[in-house]
């Protein structure tokens, strides 16, 4: 499964209401809408690092930069990305 539909099931599962329709667009804002509150961020953090085995920084905890689904998708990738090449340098 890939890393945005992995993100996309999280979401639709904590933070949409039941029998809303369980799907979010790549470009859906999360938290300038208001969807994903800072409480809600909080979870979404530990779900990705729980997931995908990487750790976020403070300063990698903005809503600009985690608002959307491709947002999400391309700092997970990148933060994978840095993980392999450090390994690969050790």
């Amino acid at each position: 499964m890939e890393i945005k539909d992995q993100v996309q099931r999280y979401l639709c599962e904590n933070f949409l209401p039941a029998g809303q329709e369980r799907t979010l667009e790549d470009n859906t804002p999360l938290i300038s809408s208001g969807l994903i509150d800072s409480i809600g961020m909080i979870g979404l953090i530990a779900f990705i690092e729980g997931r995908f085995g990487i750790e976020f920084h403070a300063r990698e905890v903005a809503a600009d930069k985690l608002d959307t689904l491709a947002k999400i998708e391309a700092l997970i990738e990148k933060k994978l990305a840095a993980t392999v090449s450090r390994l690969k340098a050790s």
